[in-house]
């Protein structure tokens, strides 16, 4: 008996030997990149058979002979289950899972929450979605994807500024735009940009600082919207803040090697529709003595003879040197004479990184360089960029812990943007018939002179009105530099494991250095400048930290700390004065007349603390309260200490057991918040000082200055108010997001006039309200989800209402700004929009008929009236994703509704006749008479020389204000991730081959010849387009391979 026993036991224990000798393997990689995918978890399911990837991404694992399912889980992925069936060799692709990604976000002061415990908006982008589409500006990259950020300053200027808004505009004359934070650092992001040119004016645009962030090295951006959410950063925090984390070291099998390669080719996306029937003058030719029929060299306008190939004697044949001195050449149009003068603008971005890391640290190292062919001739920008990240345990409780970056930028001819120079040339003034190679031999040899269409007369060669395009590209450039270094180094010393300490030393410093020059012999004075600004802000903080659990119910998680920021800036100009003393040599000691010299430097330091409790129960609900203390500097002494306290909290309903467990409704969240935050003012404005001025001879001179500083000043408050739900449906794949949010701003600090009799011309004060309210929507949706293909959505849906509801007392409108000429000013005005556009209109009747006068011209109303404000009424966008095996497809389509921009292009080009307009039916010959009534009421017959009606709109702001809505297909990107069959037994663990294109069609418009994008500032004042470049399709390729 004991033998059978014996027999039949050691049979079933064969019998299951048997059964579980069987082996599966594969490899598991990165559907979107093709990367292997190390420490995945590989489980048998029903089972505790399992086990995870190695470096290689590589499993083996025992199955039952009749097969069963394996899942794949692995963090920020979707799980994957596979039925085993026969096979012995599974490979498997993950796929992102975008839920996944969000569950922990960076929030302020790096801290890492839970997305599910936050009280307030949050939106997070991965760092592939920045590099997308081959975008070097981090700011234009975010265009579409967040819902309530408006992107602006879309020209095709070199390197040049982007304007970002959250929520709307808080600060009537301050600052808008959010804090930039990278790995903890706070990063300056101004331009420096003149009053002047922010107005339409003549003036380079070299950008906004924050584009020295470099796209390559960026993990993932953190949007923090609400005041609850920025809190912590005190008195710069009233604007939104956008956190950016770098990339760190990963395990892998030695150290990693990552190398990524693109190209990318711009034109412009939108010139204006030029006329092609009459060239330069006003009427017919003059002839001169030997009878030949003359161009009116100058005219700057195109109001001359019809285009009809006559000969005529044009301004190239006044040269002794060319081939057709003295002879006449054909009276033809040249359509493409603008675009053929712009260059296709060529990037190539390289960047390469190594890293590596262990169990007791890691380090990842990058270089990247930009080299980019601009769109002008002799213009090129390049950008070299130093990334270094590292931590180590120094001991099993001690870590150290940093971040360094250089950047180094160097741009020769960046263009002029707004009224003056090349833009008046080609959108404002100048003559249709020009031939672009004839202008482009600009220098005559013998001499030096140049060469001008716009001549003063036949015998005096000098130009009149506008230099030749090509000579001020090559003689009248300007240069600049930039180096910076920001980052910083901290340590960390973990007491328990719910009990740490840290302290860090952050900064951020730059010099940029500025050179313009005026050749002699150009329509202004030879001139030669040199402007040298440094800017450095250094923290210092420590935190001491508790993250644990009071009970099995309670969570617990609280920090307290304390910052000194240091600000320190400093400007030295130096411009020569009356001409060179030797033409072509540019020093500021070539000066003919005494220098133009200025020297100034501003300091500020701000001294706080910190604090912040969070506390959950049950993951049911969750309260957040923080609360900061500036004193800064910049503030009168007893009254420079403020607090920023914050309040938010959740109620995770979906866990309530009614509701828990469904797979139609997966999760749901009521969040709402309550903050308080500031926005801090400038140095030196609460005392009067007298300020330098030039020297008497040999004595200094100081004088008063204009503005009467205020011993009082308060910092600006923004008391914010936020309530919002998450919802997701269908096993997650279905998410929606919602917001309403409502800031109140007082204590505005600007300046006012004053009488002159006080002997200053304006005053400092702390005066004001206004309100911005609105809602945000985010919807995203895995439309399709199988092991093969994957179709994600993703809509964003954003508006905000601004109301400027209080001035000071007896003031009912602040002017942010005159447009340029005049026509039309951009005012903060009592009961409207921040930023209203007013300007005379046209005159309508009851039935808003435009009303005509007996000349056959519109007539204006009497006195200004609003004609917009440059805020949107709403924003938003659209992203589709799809996915094949390695095949990835996406495509961005953002839109705005609303805003009014006025339009000085439109002006000119018309005033000017210069375009489609100024010919359409004939009306050069024929007249035109204007669509409305007489001011009897009568429809109008009044027939009008299409000159004077273009040009009597001058100053009718109305005219030439339009709406700024548009749709936008904003980024393609198709790219292919290479198989791990492929490239299994090669030295690669990646390659990646992408297409990209961006800004590649406007979808719908409502503005003539320019893109509603296009303003050439990333200040305050918006909506004044006083001729910027083109906005810029691109299109291009990039390679990106693992080793």
């Amino acid at each position: 008996m004991k033998k059978i026993l014996l027999t039949c036991f050691m049979l079933v224990f064969v019998l299951h030997a048997w059964a579980q000798d069987r082996t599966v393997s594969g490899t598991v990689t990165d559907a979107a990149t093709g990367e292997t995918l190390p420490g995945v978890n590989v489980l048998l399911k029903g089972t505790s058979t399992g086990m995870t990837t190695d470096l290689d991404g590589n499993y083996k694992i025992s199955v039952p002979s009749d097969g069963g399912t394996l899942v794949f889980t692995f963090i920020g992925m979707s799980n994957e289950e596979v039925e085993i069936g026969s096979r012995s060799v599974i490979d498997v692709q993950m796929e992102a899972d975008v839920r996944q990604l969000s569950e922990v976000v960076v929030t302020a002061l790096g801290i890492e929450r839970e997305q599910k415990s936050l009280g307030y908006s949050v939106q997070e982008v991965d760092g592939d979605e920045i590099i997308k589409a081959g975008e070097t500006n981090i700011v234009n990259s975010l265009q579409g994807k967040i819902a309530g950020v408006q992107i602006g300053g879309n020209s095709g200027a070199l390197g040049g500024s982007s304007r970002i808004l959250i929520r709307g505009a808080n600060s009537i004359a301050g600052n808008n735009q959010p804090l930039f934070v990278v790995d903890g650092t706070p990063i300056d992001n101004s331009n420096f940009n003149t009053t002047g040119q922010s107005r339409g004016s003549s003036g380079y645009d070299y950008g906004n600082a924050a584009q020295d962030i470099n796209p390559e090295d960026i993990a993932s951006m953190s949007v923090l919207k609400g005041a609850s959410a920025a809190a912590l950063y005190g008195n710069r925090a009233s604007n939104g803040v956008i956190i950016i984390t770098t990339k760190k070291g990963k395990k892998g099998k030695g150290i990693g090697v990552d190398v990524n390669s693109g190209i990318t080719f711009a034109n412009p996306l939108v010139l204006p529709e030029y006329q092609n029937s009459y060239g330069g003058g006003f009427g017919p030719f003059g002839t001169n003595g030997d009878g030949q029929e003359i161009v009116s060299f100058a005219v700057d306008q195109s109001w001359g003879p019809r285009l009809d190939g006559r000969p005529v004697r044009q301004w190239y044949s006044y040269y002794e040197d060319h081939p057709n001195f003295g002879q006449e050449t054909p009276w033809e149009a040249h359509p493409d004479n603008i675009k053929d003068f712009y260059q296709t603008q060529v990037t190539l971005n390289n960047n390469v990184s190594f890293s590596g890391a262990n169990d007791n640290g890691s380090f990842r190292m990058s270089f990247t360089n930009l080299d980019q062919k601009g769109l002008m001739p002799n213009s090129e920008l390049q950008r070299n960029t130093v990334n270094f990240s590292g931590s180590q345990f120094l001991t099993d409780k001690l870590s150290a812990n940093a971040n360094v970056n250089y950047v180094q930028s160097r741009a020769l001819g960046r263009p002029q943007q707004g009224y003056g120079d090349l833009i008046v040339q080609f959108n404002h003034f100048g003559q249709r018939q020009l031939d672009d190679n004839e202008l482009r031999n600009y220098k005559v040899e013998a001499t030096g002179a140049q060469r001008s269409w716009n001549r003063i007369s036949e015998s005096t060669a000098f130009p009149l009105y506008a230099d030749n395009p090509y000579w001020i590209r090559n003689e009248n450039f300007q240069n600049d530099g930039r180096d910076r270094i920001f980052g910083n180094i901290g340590l960390n010393y973990d007491f328990t494991e719910n009990l740490s300490l840290s302290g860090r030393v952050l900064t951020d410093f730059y010099t940029d250095r500025r050179e313009g020059r005026i050749a002699e012999g150009s329509v202004g004075q030879s001139f030669y400048s040199e402007d040298v600004r440094q800017v450095s802000e250094t923290n210092m903080d420590m935190m001491l930290k508790y993250d644990g659990e009071i009970n099995d119910q309670i969570s617990l998680s609280t920090f307290i700390g304390g910052n000194i920021r240091m600000d320190k800036y400093n400007r030295n100009y130096g411009q020569t004065q009356g001409g060179l003393s030797v033409p072509g040599f540019y020093n500021l000691e070539n000066s003919i007349d005494r220098n133009v010299l200025s020297d100034f430097t501003s300091e500020r330091q701000i001294n706080s603390w910190f604090a912040s409790l969070t506390m959950g129960y049950e993951d049911l609900v969750f309260v957040d309260a923080t609360l900061r203390n500036d004193v800064s500097s910049t503030l009168p002494d007893g009254d420079n200490s403020y607090f920023y306290p914050s309040v938010s909290g959740t109620f995770i309903f979906s866990e309530l057991d009614a509701l828990n467990g469904g797979d139609i409704f997966t999760f749901g969240k009521l969040r709402g918040s309550v903050a308080q935050v500031g926005n801090d003012t400038d140095p030196y404005r609460i005392s009067t000082v007298y300020a330098p001025g030039q020297n008497f001879g040999v004595n200094p001179a100081y004088s008063l200055p204009g503005t009467l500083n205020n011993p009082n000043l308060r910092p600006e408050q923004t008391n914010s108010y936020e309530i919002g739900t998450e919802l997701r449906f269908l096993n997650d794949r279905l998410t929606f997001d919602a917001t309403y949010y409502k800031n109140v701003s007082t204590d505005q600090i600007f300046e006012v006039d004053v009488s002159a009799a006080s002997g200053y011309n304006a005053q400092i004060i702390n005066a004001g309200r206004m309100v911005n309210q609105g809602a945000e929507i985010s919807i995203s949706g895995a439309v399709v989800q199988s092991n093969d293909f994957q179709w994600n959505i993703l809509v964003n849906w954003a508006k905000n209402d601004n109301r400027v509801e209080e001035l000071a007392e007896g003031i009912d409108n602040y002017r942010l700004a005159n447009e340029l000429f005049g026509v039309v000013s951009l005012d903060a005005r009592v009961g409207q929009r921040y930023g209203t556009i007013y300007g005379n209109d046209f005159l309508t009747d009851d039935n808003g008929n435009k009303v005509i006068g007996s000349n056959g011209n519109y007539l204006a109303t009497s006195s200004p009236v609003p004609l917009g404000s440059v805020l949107a009424d709403f924003t938003g966008g659209v992203r589709n994703s799809f996915s094949y095996k390695g095949l990835n497809l996406s495509f961005l389509v953002d839109f705005q509704q609303g805003g009014a921009l006025h339009s000085v292009t439109n002006l000119f080009a018309k005033y000017s006749g210069m375009t489609q307009e100024t010919v359409e039916g004939n009306i050069r010959q024929v007249g035109l008479i204007a669509d409305g009534v007489t001011e009897g009421g009568e429809e109008n017959t009044t027939v009008i020389d299409p000159i004077s009606f273009f040009q009597g709109h001058f100053g009718l702001g109305g005219a030439h204000v339009y709406d700024a809505s548009f749709v936008k297909l904003r980024e393609v990107v198709l790219s292919y991730s290479l198989p791990n069959s492929i490239i299994g037994n090669t030295p690669f663990t990646k390659i990646n081959l992408a297409l990209e294109g961006r800004n590649l069609a406007i979808l719908s418009k409502n503005i003539p010849h320019i893109d509603p994008e296009n303003v050439t500032n990333s200040g305050n004042i918006q909506g004044l387009e006083g001729g910027a470049l083109p906005s810029l399709r691109s299109y291009g390729f990039k390679v990106s391979l693992g080793f």
